[in-house]
């Protein structure tokens, strides 16, 4: 894998890689650009040739090669090895090649289906006829590959015989079934409108057949074959908790317009990708799980979710909404009304979809307004909300967003805040079953959310300042002539974290100390080549960040003695006290000097 590594790297740099999805220009002796993974409008994308690296200065991104095409084509790294040597024309030699020629063969057998059904389609005039009913349109039907799985029991199967594959290949690939009499198989879609799911390289990965009703014979049909919708298995390719349908499509339009439109049936999806709206993706039927979370994740934070409008689609948007308000995502719902579904929305009145779009609440919001709006009694709505709406305020992430939800609550209800946090502090938060945590790794994120809540800006902040420093230590002793006085700064630097933990920044790894470097070298080309001024902007810009950092680890022992004297004043030890007042008096008087000094904010 190594050898793969090193060989792409010497054929491909990281402007040409960053160059072939986005504008780039020269910046010195590096090359910046518009950041691809946030709104910007002036560049703060940088790249450096001599590293191999980029690092955006807006939100933070940074990497290489691998790691921006892992962040663009939103695929894992394995994915990423296989663009970027398609890219250096680098073979890989990476799995038993058995298997890779047998995972071969079954993408090469779906492709095959996919062009079969695709063919069907073609020269099926009813089948054609109920998509144009539905408002298909041609260009729709194309693009995704839209097909017909005939009223036959191995139409399929003895065309890719045929095409020379084997009966375990075909199984595998989730197309046929074994009949009663051995050896024998039959169709798994038979009578069906087929669409084809997608990878993120667009390659069919499975189907799903919506039931064709004008041809089937519902007297002779199993039970089974009735399901409106049917779904290929799971194989090698395919894993339908990892799967949602036009995600290759949408993916960087969600990144561009920073949101996601998440329906649940295929029809739904055409039309939103018909009317305009190629940022929505489809569930196809299957629950939302912490796989598909992480995919819409990967380009934005903020999910619009658009079901049907009866009991059975707010049931769904509730259940996908608390997975996403888990995983940390803002998500909005859209009005659909009582007995339609997007699709029928999209088709009878464009311009009313688009005004639920532009106006899509967040749950909380959408819930409880609806609550208001249906039930007049006090005690009753009070009751509901509590039920329906509180679970949802205990799963926001954020604890100010959750605080104005609770003020919200408070002054739609007309009750104090203090009783609906008594409340949400009785609310057992049950995770939906596809979060994947072990017990460990579920105290370790309460404690970093604890943390974080207490003290979140100073941590942000002071880890900002470390960088920092650490970034211009690294920069300047990696030159010939440094310009700053490097044991000073040691001395400095010890001085304010201790010993430790700058011998933690000594042992930084070579990829983290690259970074810092980097970032360090951008923030501070612009200075010019005076070595006089050089130097005298540096250690201005040294001082300042000492001294914030100072401030901040202040501010933190404040906030904790203050815990403790609460805490002490509760016990009534009156001589703990004492000490403890006495050391906070002493940390104020520190606090004034270093104020001051003039503190420049950093």
């Amino acid at each position: 894998m190594s050898t793969n590594i090193e060989q792409i790297k010497e054929r491909l740099n990281i402007v040409d890689v960053v160059g072939s999805y986005i504008k780039v220009e020269k910046a010195g002796s590096n090359f910046k650009a518009c950041c691809p993974f946030h709104n910007e409008k002036t560049p703060s994308f940088f790249m450096s040739p001599d590293r191999g690296t980029f690092k955006c200065f807006g939100c933070g991104e940074g990497g290489d090669i691998f790691t921006f095409v892992e962040k663009y084509e939103g695929v894992d790294f394995k994915g990423s090895l296989k663009i970027l040597a398609d890219k250096a024309g680098v073979e890989l030699i990476k799995e038993d090649p058995k298997k890779v020629n047998e995972k071969n063969r079954i993408y090469d057998v779906l492709e095959k289906s996919t062009s079969f059904f695709q063919a069907n389609l073609l020269n099926n005039k009813e089948a054609l006829e109920y998509l144009k009913n539905r408002g298909v349109e041609e260009r729709i039907i194309k693009q995704f590959r839209l097909g017909f799985a005939l009223d036959e029991w191995q139409g399929l199967y003895d065309f890719l015989k045929k095409e020379g594959y084997t009966d375990i290949e075909i199984e595998k690939a989730g197309l046929i079934k074994k009949g009663e009499k051995k050896d024998k198989f039959y169709d798994r879609f038979r009578s069906r409108i087929i669409f084809p799911l997608f990878d993120n390289s667009d390659s069919p990965v499975a189907f799903s057949g919506r039931l064709f009703e004008t041809n089937q014979d519902k007297e002779k049909a199993s039970s089974h074959e009735q399901a409106k919708y049917l779904n290929s298995p799971e194989t090698v390719l395919f894993s339908k908790s990892n799967i949602l349908y036009a995600y290759n499509f949408a993916k960087n339009v969600i990144r561009k317009l920073d949101f996601s439109i998440l329906v649940e049936g295929q029809m739904d999806l055409l039309m939103c990708h018909q009317a305009g709206y190629t940022n929505t993706v489809a569930s196809s039927g299957t629950s939302l799980t912490e796989g598909h979370i992480s995919l819409l994740k990967r380009f934005s934070d903020k999910l619009v979710i658009a079901f049907d409008g009866d009991e059975a689609g707010f049931n769904s948007a509730s259940k996908a909404s608390k997975l996403a308000l888990v995983s940390g995502m803002e998500v909005r719902l859209i009005k659909i009304p009582e007995g339609m579904d997007p699709a029928d929305l999209i088709l009878e009145n464009k311009d009313e979809w688009k005004k639920n779009l532009k106006n899509a609440k967040h749950i909380i919001d959408f819930y409880l307004e609806k609550l208001i709006e249906s039930i007049g009694d006090k005690r009753k709505l009070g009751k509901e909300v509590q039920e329906k709406v509180l679970p949802f305020v205990a799963l926001v992430q954020s604890e100010i967003e959750k605080e104005n939800f609770i003020e919200l609550i408070a002054n739609k209800l007309n009750i104090s805040k203090d009783a609906i946090r008594s409340e949400l502090e009785k609310i057992k938060i049950e995770l939906p079953k596809d979060l994947k945590y072990t017990s460990n790794e579920m105290i370790e994120e309460l404690l970093v959310k604890n943390e974080s809540n207490l003290s979140g800006k100073i941590i942000e902040r002071k880890n900002n300042i470390i960088r920092q420093l650490s970034g211009l230590y690294w920069w300047q002793k990696g030159i010939e002539a440094p310009v700053i006085d490097l044991k000073e700064l040691e001395v400095n630097f010890i001085k304010i974290v201790g010993e430790d933990f700058f011998q933690r920044i000594l042992d930084l790894n070579e990829k983290i100390k690259d970074e810092v470097i980097f970032e360090a070298e951008i923030f501070y080309q612009e200075l010019g080549n005076d070595l006089i001024e050089l130097k005298n902007d540096l250690n201005e810009k040294i001082k300042d960040l000492f001294l914030n950092l100072e401030m901040l680890l202040l501010d933190e022992k404040i906030k904790d003695i203050l815990l403790k004297i609460k805490e002490i004043e509760r016990l009534g030890d009156d001589e703990k006290l004492q000490e403890q007042m006495k050391k906070y008096n002493e940390y104020l008087k520190l606090k004034d000097k270093l104020n001051r000094s003039e503190v420049k904010e950093i």
